[in-house]
């Protein structure tokens, strides 16, 4: 006889009727639901659902299911061969993906792989009956007739080309280094959130700036590259500013996170005038270290 866990063994009633249980007598333990239980005190659980029973709504509990019955699936999956990744040898520990296979529980590991696999090729089979209907009905068709015939076509690109020489034909796949993506873009920009580039500005003007501005270091950069080697260093008028000095008298961005000398004992301010009242960006010198050289020679 099949055991109960599957199935088998006596009905619903009578395994209740040697129980003993009242009608809509739940056993305890039961974690579903049960209108009003909450408020009964002072009985039994089992008297409680039975009086609940007589004057609630009541539904039965269902007759206990078997397993689901499948098709013996391992008979048509592929051998494995090396190359291919689903096949009938699926190894219990394996933690690739399995299609559908989070769906499926209450069996074993293999039992459910081989569904699995079965029901995703089987799929997959029948998807590619359906395109190949698709393109054979496709085929089967005649061809339409195009609107405009070719010379004409050609007359009018003739035409465009004669009233708009200096537009180019067809658009360029790669974009100019300088041109500004859309707003939204949230890519790296160089320069903006560094520099004053970014300031006061919208998205478009600053990262036209930023990229003008970095296409610029970057034809300096390769000039300097093909020059000799010059010991001597480079003049202060050929240097950007902000390559020189890094706290700007205009005072740091808000949320600039890195260090500011004495900015921790100034208080009472907003962050950038408490910046702008600090001596790193209030002097006028190209850069603190000169300022500090000229402080200590005026002492």
């Amino acid at each position: 006889m099949t055991s109960i866990a599957f199935g088998g063994g006596p009905p619903l009633q009578q395994r209740r009727d040697f129980a003993g249980l009242k009608f809509g007598t739940h056993v305890p333990g039961y974690r579903g639901y049960c209108p009003q239980i909450k408020y009964k005190v002072g009985r039994t659980y089992g008297d409680d659902t039975h009086k609940l029973a007589l004057t609630k709504d009541h539904r039965l509990p269902a007759d206990p299911t078997g397993p689901e019955v499948r098709n013996e699936a391992a008979d048509r999956l592929p051998d494995a061969t090396g190359d291919n990744r689903y096949t009938k040898e699926m190894v219990p520990g394996y933690t690739g993906y399995i299609p559908r296979k989070i769906y499926k529980y209450g069996h074993r590991y293999k039992e459910e792989c081989d569904y699995c696999i079965d029901e995703f090729l089987n799929k997959g089979q029948r998807n590619g009956q359906k395109l190949e209907d698709l393109q054979r009905s496709v085929r089967s068709h005649s061809k339409l007739d195009p609107l405009r015939f070719d010379p004409l076509i050609r007359e009018e690109l003739n035409r465009y080309r004669d009233t708009h020489p200096s537009r180019p034909v067809l658009l360029e796949d790669k974009r100019a280094l300088t041109e500004p993506p859309m707003p939204g873009y949230h890519g790296y920009i160089p320069r903006i959130y560094t520099t004053e580039a970014g300031l006061g500005t919208r998205y478009n003007r600053m990262t036209k700036n930023g990229l003008e501005m970095f296409a610029k270091e970057t034809s300096k950069d390769s000039e300097i590259r093909t020059l000799p080697v010059n010991t001597q260093s480079l003049p202060v008028s050929e240097m950007p500013g902000y390559a020189r000095r890094m706290y700007l008298t205009d005072g740091m961005i808000p949320k600039y996170t890195g260090y500011c000398p004495q900015r921790r004992f100034v208080f009472g301010n907003t962050y950038g005038d408490t910046t702008r009242s600090l001596n790193v960006c209030k002097h006028q010198e190209p850069s603190f270290g000169d300022y500090t050289v000229k402080v200590n020679q005026s002492l």
